[in-house]
């Protein structure tokens, strides 16, 4: 059994939030639930995928448009975990790959390995 976590219950009964901390406290009880916190991940990845379809039933990246799939988008937090943010609906983003973190001005700048700057 993974992590178990708090979460917010979205109106459609989905996990729309993962709590960093006990805020939980301040909600009525019947929008908090424990979870498992991969099942609770999975469910917001799933609702952030969805709300990227187009009227044409594509999937487009949120930041630029280009056509994603369920396999190759990157669920980006656009508040990183590190830096206080959450994993829920409205901190998270579907992004294609250059712009999460195949570029230099991608959200997490051009992660890939430069051999030319190691220095022997």
């Amino acid at each position: 059994m993974s992590k178990q976590v708090h979460v917010q219950i979205g109106l459609n009964g989905l996990p729309i939030r993962i709590f960093r901390d006990k805020s939980w406290r301040d909600l009525p009880k019947d929008q908090v639930q424990i979870m498992d916190k991969a099942h609770a991940v999975y469910a917001i990845r799933a609702q952030v995928w969805d709300r990227c379809e187009t009227e044409d039933g594509w999937y487009e990246c949120e930041r630029c448009g280009r056509l994603i799939g369920w396999d190759s988008f990157e669920m980006n937090e656009k508040i990183p975990k590190g830096s206080g943010g959450e994993v829920s609906m409205d901190n998270c983003e579907a992004l294609c790959h250059p712009c999460h973190q195949g570029n230099p001005d991608s959200a997490h700048g051009n992660r890939r390995w430069h051999t030319a700057k190691i220095k022997s």
